[in-house]
């Protein structure tokens, strides 16, 4: 089914793993088509709770494939892409940001280069894991490029402005131990078994936590970085009442009392 990409779904979580490792896992079409498609399944089925997104051999992922790149840059846009109405154009530069509607954990677990959109794939995911070989490079400026994908929006609500604005003008490498302190990633784990170490924290999401809260807390978390405080509020509030009607809360009180382990439903 799948080319550039594998994927996988055992114990609740769904991994999905770009798959060029020959090419450092540089981006492409074909690529970008099957991830959405890889993360909208994972999204709708009911046997998966979280998703883990990673890359294959010695790397994230390096970024947009160079032949990408040198066809564009030696001939110009595509005209059917000069072409699109607003409207279009609009949905084509949101193909990343989309991430953050999908309605259960995303991790990135993150090894090697992440390079330009390989940058900004993990920013859209809830957690972002990195191995002590990761390194990270916003890329852009030093292809006389713009804060592509939303960057300019997202890097600065999680490392800063000042932190958000070097990194993008100068476009350094940043090792995993900087990424770290800079707070692009949440946690540093050993190289060895890193993806198996990552996919472990997602099981545990998987499975000792109600999914419906989780849901529902991802939508009030990024609904909430454009409302004011009462409106947050008045969504708490609405969101509240319905939670105390549902199947996993009255399994969050049952299995506390009785001293079992959770058997949530998602519902």
């Amino acid at each position: 089914m799948y080319e550039q990409i594998l994927y996988d779904v055992t114990d609740w979580v769904a991994t999905v793993t770009l798959n060029r490792p020959d090419r450092l896992n540089a981006w492409t079409r074909q690529m970008e088509e099957e991830f959405n498609a890889a993360l909208r399944s994972a999204s709708e089925d009911e046997r998966v709770r979280a998703i883990v997104i990673t890359g294959a051999g010695r790397g994230f992922c390096a970024g947009a494939d160079l032949s990408l790149l040198r066809s564009v840059a030696e001939s110009g846009q595509p005209a059917e892409h000069r072409k699109v109405s607003g409207a279009e154009a609009q949905n084509s530069q949101r193909q990343h940001s989309w991430l953050l509607s999908i309605p259960k954990p995303l991790l990135a677990a993150i090894h090697g280069p992440a390079v330009g959109l390989g940058f900004v794939i993990p920013l859209y995911c809830d957690f972002r894991f990195a191995s002590e070989s990761a390194s990270f490079n916003v890329i852009f400026s030093r292809r006389g490029l713009i804060a592509e994908y939303g960057l300019a929006w997202i890097l600065p609500r999680l490392i800063g402005l000042p932190k958000a604005l070097e990194l993008m003008f100068t476009s350094r490498k940043v090792e995993a131990r900087e990424a770290l302190e800079l707070g692009l990633v949440h946690r540093l784990l050993p190289d060895e078994g890193f993806v198996a170490a990552v996919q472990s924290f997602a099981r545990e999401l998987a499975t000792t936590v109600s999914p419906r809260s989780l849901r529902i807390m991802k939508r009030q978390i990024y609904a909430a970085q454009s409302q004011t405080l009462d409106q947050a509020m008045d969504l708490a509030i609405q969101e509240m009442l319905e939670s105390l009607d549902c199947e996993d809360f009255k399994e969050g009180v049952a299995h506390f009392l009785e001293k079992r382990e959770p058997r949530f439903t998602g519902r």
